[in-house]
């Protein structure tokens, strides 16, 4: 069965076969034999090919031949022409075959391919709007071949670019366009001199031509030259390096495309340049060109090293316009591609500089009409957050907005509602406005050549207040816009502190009236208030724009002045308008004092800033003018206010008015104070003074200074007129001229300068107080002193009737001086620089009219100079007697320089004149002094200690007293009037401090031109014992004294005493007598005299009648001479023992020499109040022994004593004789009396009586062969007594 199927097979395909091979070979060779005849039917196929394609078709020759069982037209010159765009494809080669199969089938040619060679396609338009349209017959013509071959085509097109034709150059265009069936495949490539510019691949199905009814897939890419190809197609200049992928299909009618662009060195010059390193885009687009969506992914655009990456965007074509989305995305890498970019002009690039927007932008829709007029019709819809612009010129610059935009062609409007909010305007507030939080609208316009921001009402939110704001602002592009620069700013706030004011108030006035502004209100709250501004930037009080603020404010200080004191306003309002600021308060506190009706005034002028205050008070006084003295306004009144403290409890009614120029406060000042006193006190520093009932007007005036109406006081509880006022200046820039008339008492005074002391005055006296203060604060007190007495020697003392000017005045220069004038008196000036020092100079010289003292101040310390016509210290006696003067180391400098007096008097004694001149500064003294008859001086120092070991020992105080000449012919009237009234000094007192430890010199003394010597003695006080001049050595009157010489001066509840110690080597007595001006009663080569007396009183109080005590004296080589009848007092006692006077009246002269000479004489004297004893005074020499023995009433003058004579037998023969009967028995006696001596003595001793008046003894022989005296001595008579 298998077998015999292709058998009948066979035998029926074998005749088909061969019939078909006859059918083709006929067919073959009618087509070769038609095709032959082609030139001459050529015209009949270009009207063919015209009515089947529906254009013009030339052909130039036409020739066919056969390839395979087809027939090719081979056509030169062949031109197509489109009779209504004039568009023209001429193909010098092209080849046509014909399918004969579908032809057959379709009763009509069918053509199987077209390879075109080499074809030249023109076309002409405008750049960028008209596409290159293909006519619908060629569009047949072209779409009925099975595959379409473009070899070297050539496309040329001339298009008008701004009216200015431009011709592209010649692109080679090569395409392979295949059919099967309806599919088809299509391959391009176009290249121009410069490379390739575009390649692509695809396939489809349908036709091509019609999106509706294709369907299919074309990708390929586009270089950086094919970019810049079609830039200038576009009319944009335009190069780049890389290149764009793509991809694009169709389906069901809707085209799809998808892009990847990856370009470098993009450079766009012209109108609108651009400079990009690198664009990178990742796009998709959908639909057709009128209706396509575009979506761009992973973009990114590279200038000037900054890179941005773009959102995704949504792009989709309305009409002929384009409707854009995307979402969130940074702007500032965006604005610094930008500004690198080159895209934007230099001026815009300089405005996005200042500008500098960042932010983020959540989401963007951005609606365009038309591409051709973008910005004709349009739509945007954007949310930003955190947006941040700076201030460009005097647009202001905003940070951290969070808004939604809405904008259109005619306008825009944005909702806010943001945190952390700043407003920048650098050039109306030095810092940003702040709002934690805003919430509102605000609408905006614009027009050819400006912006308008208008409608704007915020709420804001800060830390420490909320505020509502309308906000608009006209904005010019350029200086030549129709519109000018204009803000208009409302802003309310309530319940906020005054420390806002810094984010309303712009800085644009006046630097010191804004100054002011921010320092005049630290503390305080604003109840409510509201700001303005209207109109533009320029100079403050512009007329072109205002400015104004209301606000009620509570609790403020208002600190108008740096460096015055504040005030504290319970209520305040508070208005600025435009050049005047002014705040009123009803109540308010400055200092301790309440005010009443307080208004401040700011006027902002071209050339000056006025401030004005004005206030009153119906406060205490003394916190009134405790709150005047903060002022600095009053500051030329500080001497005046800062001297007096006033006080008081009655109300004082005070206004104030305070004008001044901020910008020169010196020299505008301009203060006008009224004070109405009731019953004040003042008390004024400068004179230590107090008024009482102080009533009357007072004013101040910066021009005038104080004046007064009606005022009255009371001092020291008198009544005081008081007149102040300028008419009563001494100098041309006085700030206060006053004068004071009252009475006073010397008891007033005296209180008054805090004197415990009494002083020899009393009465009352007229005073008048004169008070100017300018640049010098002067102040003159006068009085005539008439109703005072003072108590005083002359030349300071006066009657009560007597009138003795007294002028005191003080100067405040740079040394606070107190000049004194007391005519014919004294003059002084003195400085008080610290409390408790003083520098004075005190001229006592009496003069008639003031001492013109010299401007220098006076060291410190007291100086006293001038001249005295006379000085009787005696007068002072008793006025100094009611002072305690005391002295210290902390005390001032005390110099007395060349002061002189006339006449140095003692109880009217005359002791010539005294010059005088000291120093005394603390501890150190040095003094020297000068009288006809005494000159020396005195010094009183510090000591250091005399070695290492002694020298953590307190240094020594030690004083001398050196006496360089002294002449006792001035002595003996100051002794005797001075031992009336001698006291010891207190030791206590100054006087007796500075006697202490005392050591005195006396280096010469003299009685006229007789040197009597010289004394060392040292003076001190010793508790319990008294005062002691001690260590008294020299040689003084030719005697030696020795340092047990000193005297006690006692004082006690008991009375006084002086003790007085006598240590002294004599020499020839009758020397020292004549050199004190007494006959000479004994003379001695030597001797010595040791005595402790003592008698009641001073030491000038010395009598022998009243003194007690011991004497022992001792003579050597020496004789007593003729008596002295004229001795008195110690003397008397030595002419006692001058017995050359006893020997005359006992009548035994005839056995002795004149006088009676001596080996040896010393003896005991005892003194007990008015009685002396002398047990023995013994006397011998060659000549006898003699004794004397005596009591003596000194109170009576008499005496009661015996005078033992012993003779030496040999020598005295003529006496013995006398005794014994005769010579004979002399030799006898001789050896007798050498042999029983005592027994001798007894035989040769003769005991005389003297008894009677002291100077007129008795002296009567009482015994002979006695050598005692029966007188008791001194151990007998105390037992006797």
């Amino acid at each position: 069965m298998v077998r015999v199927i292709p058998k009948n097979l066979g035998r029926t395909v074998w005749p088909l076969m061969v019939l078909a091979l006859v059918s083709l070979a006929i067919y073959v060779s009618g087509g070769r034999l038609l095709l032959g005849v082609l030139p001459r039917v050529q015209q009949d196929i270009e009207q063919l090919l015209s009515q089947r394609f529906s254009t013009d078709i030339r052909i130039g020759q036409i020739s066919g031949v056969m390839e395979g069982f087809s027939p090719r037209l081979d056509l030169t010159d062949f031109v197509v022409l489109d009779n209504q765009t004039g568009a023209a494809i001429s193909l010098p080669e092209a080849s046509i075959r014909l399918n004969p199969w579908e032809s057959l089938l379709s009763g009509a040619p069918r053509f199987d391919e077209l390879t075109l060679i080499g074809p030249r396609v023109q076309w002409s338009g405008e750049s960028g709007t008209d596409a290159i349209t293909i006519p619908a017959g060629l569009q047949d013509f072209l779409t009925s071949f099975a595959r379409l071959q473009v070899r070297d085509a050539h496309l040329i097109g001339e298009v008008d670019r701004g009216g200015a034709p431009m011709t592209f150059e010649s692109l080679t265009v090569d395409i392979d366009l295949a059919r099967d069936r309806s599919r088809r495949t299509l391959t391009i490539s176009i290249d121009s001199p410069d490379g390739r510019l575009v390649s692509a691949e695809g396939y489809g199905t349908g036709n091509p031509f019609e999106l509706s009814q294709f369907s299919g897939e074309l990708q390929g890419s586009l270089s950086g030259a094919g970019v810049s190809f079609l830039a200038q197609w576009l009319q944009w200049d335009l190069t780049a390096k890389g290149q764009a992928d793509f991809w694009f299909a169709v389906t069901g009618g809707q085209p799809t495309a998808v892009m990847q662009v990856n370009l470098t060195q993009i450079v766009a010059t012209g109108p609108t340049p651009l400079n990009l390193d690198q664009l990178r885009v990742e796009s998709v687009v959908e639909g057709p060109f009128d209706q396509a969506s575009i979506w761009i992914d992973d973009a990114s655009l590279t200038a000037d090293d900054q890179t941005f990456l773009l959102p995704r965007i949504h792009m989709h074509r309305l009409g002929q316009g384009w409707k854009m989305l995307t979402n969130r995305f940074e702007v500032s890498p965006l604005m610094a591609a930008l500004r690198g970019s080159e895209l934007l002009p230099d001026k815009a690039n300089e405005i996005l500089k200042a500008l500098s927007p960042a932010g983020i932008v959540d989401s963007l829709a951005l609606t365009l009409e038309s591409l051709d007029r973008p910005l004709h019709r349009w739509e945007l819809a954007a949310t930003v957050t955190d947006a941040t612009t700076g201030p460009f010129r005097k647009v202001p610059g905003l940070v951290g907005i969070d808004a939604s935009i809405a904008a259109n062609e005619e306008g825009a409007t944005a909702w806010i509602d943001t945190k952390d909010f700043e407003l920048l305007m650098p050039k109306v507030y030095r810092e940003p406005i702040r709002l934690a939080a805003v919430l509102g609208t605000l609408e905006g316009r614009w027009q050819r050549d400006a912006l308008f921001l208008e409608r704007g009402v915020l709420l804001g939110s800060a830390p420490d207040h909320d505020a509502a704001v309308q906000f608009e602002i006209d904005i010019p592009f350029s200086k030549q816009s129709s519109v000018p620069l204009e803000m208009r700013l409302a802003a309310s706030v309530v319940d906020a502190p005054v420390g806002i004011r810094e984010a309303y108030v712009p800085y644009r006035m006046p630097a010191p009236a804004y100054a002011w502004l921010q320092q005049a209100l630290p503390v305080g709250q604003i109840e409510s208030g509201v700001f303005l501004w209207h109109g533009g930037f320029k100079p403050y009080g512009h007329s072109s724009q205002t400015m104004q603020l209301a606000a009620d404010l509570s609790g403020v200080t208002l600190d108008y002045q740096p460096g015055w004191p504040a005030a504290r306003l319970t209520e305040s309002q508070l208005r600025l308008d435009d050049t005047r600021i002014d705040a009123w308060s009803a109540q308010g506190q400055l200092a301790e004092l309440s005010l009443v009706d307080t208004a401040v005034g700011l006027h902002v002028g071209s050339d000056a800033i006025w401030l004005n205050l004005q206030t009153q008070s119906n406060g205490k006084p003394g916190e009134i003018v405790s709150a005047l003295e903060q002022l600095p306004a009053l500051s030329k009144a500080y001497p005046v206010m800062r001297d007096l403290t006033v006080g008081g409890d009655d109300p004082t009614t005070t206004t104030a008015n305070v004008r001044f120029d901020l910008r020169n406060v010196g020299p505008s000042l301009d203060v006008d104070v009224d004070v109405a006193l009731t019953n004040a006190t003042v008390a004024s520093a400068l004179l230590d003074l107090q008024a009482a009932s102080l009533s009357g007007d007072l004013r101040y005036r910066t021009l005038t200074g104080f004046e007064s109406t009606g005022v009255t006081a009371r001092v020291f509880d008198r009544q005081v007129a008081v007149d102040i006022g300028p008419q009563l200046a001494t100098a041309p820039d006085t700030l206060l001229a006053a004068q004071f008339d009252f009475e006073a008492a010397v008891s007033d005074v005296l209180s008054w300068r805090g004197v415990s002391y009494p002083l020899p005055a009393e009465g009352v006296a007229a005073v008048t107080v004169g008070l100017n203060v300018a640049s010098e604060v002067a102040v003159d007190i006068e009085s005539d002193l008439k109703g005072v007495s003072v108590d005083l020697p002359l030349p300071w003392g006066k009657s009560v009737e007597a009138r003795a000017p007294l002028k005191v005045s003080w100067r405040d220069r740079e040394w606070a001086a107190w000049e004194v004038f007391w005519f014919g008196r004294a003059s002084a000036i003195t400085d008080t620089p610290e409390a408790g020092t003083i520098s004075a100079i005190l001229d006592v010289t009496p003069r008639t009219r003031p001492l013109q003292w010299p401007l220098l101040a006076p060291e410190p310390g007291l100086r006293v100079t001038g001249f005295l016509p006379s000085l009787d210290p005696s007068d002072w006696q008793d006025t100094l007697a009611l002072f305690s003067m005391e002295a210290g180391p902390t005390g001032p400098t005390v110099t007395i320089d060349a002061l002189k007096i006339g006449r140095l008097l003692w109880r009217g004694e005359e002791l010539g004149d005294l010059s005088l001149n000291a120093n005394l500064e603390g501890e150190t003294l040095y003094a020297g002094f000068e009288l006809p008859w005494l000159r020396g001086k005195l010094q009183q120092f510090t000591s250091a200690p005399v070695s290492d070991s002694a020298a953590a020992l307190r240094a020594s105080l030690e004083r001398e007293l050196r006496i360089e000449y002294l002449d006792l012919e001035g002595l003996p009237q100051v002794s005797g009037q001075w031992a009336e009234r001698a006291a010891p000094p207190d030791p206590q007192g100054a006087l007796g401090a500075w006697m202490r430890q005392l050591h005195v010199s006396v280096e010469g003394i003299h009685r006229a031109d007789t040197k009597l010597g010289d004394l060392d003695l040292a003076v001190d006080y010793v508790e319990g014992e008294g005062w002691q001049f001690r260590e008294v050595t020299g040689n003084f009157l030719g005697i030696n004294w020795l340092p047990k010489t000193r005297m006690i001066w006692q004082s006690s509840e008991e009375g006084e005493s002086t003790m007085l110690s006598l240590a002294a080597e004599l020499q020839d007595v009758a020397t020292s007598l004549a050199l004190i001006g007494v006959a000479p009663l004994v003379e001695t080569e030597r001797g010595r005299l040791d005595a402790e007396w003592q008698w009641p009183g001073s030491p000038a109080d010395f009598e022998l009648t009243a003194m007690s005590g011991d004497m022992e004296l001792e003579m050597e080589t020496g004789s007593f001479v003729t008596a002295n009848a004229e001795a008195t007092g110690a003397l008397r006692l030595l002419s006692l023992l001058n017995l050359s006077g006893l020997f005359r009246r006992a009548n035994m002269n005839q056995l002795f020499d004149p006088g009676v000479t001596f080996d040896s004489a010393g003896g005991s004297f005892n003194f007990s109040q008015g009685d002396l004893r002398i047990p023995d005074f013994s006397i011998e020499g060659s000549g006898g022994y003699f004794t004397f023995s005596s009591d003596i009433d000194l109170v009576a003058e008499t005496l009661d004593g015996e005078l033992v004579v012993t003779l030496p037998l040999v020598e005295n023969i003529p006496w013995v004789a006398a005794l014994a009967g005769g010579l004979p028995v002399a030799a006898g006696t001789y050896l007798i009396s050498k042999v029983f001596e005592d027994q001798v003595n007894q035989l040769s001793s003769g005991v005389y009586a003297v008894s009677g008046d002291l100077d007129n003894p008795e002296v009567a022989f009482e015994r002979v062969f006695d050598a005692k005296s029966q007188l008791p001595r001194g151990e007998d008579q105390a037992v006797e007594d």
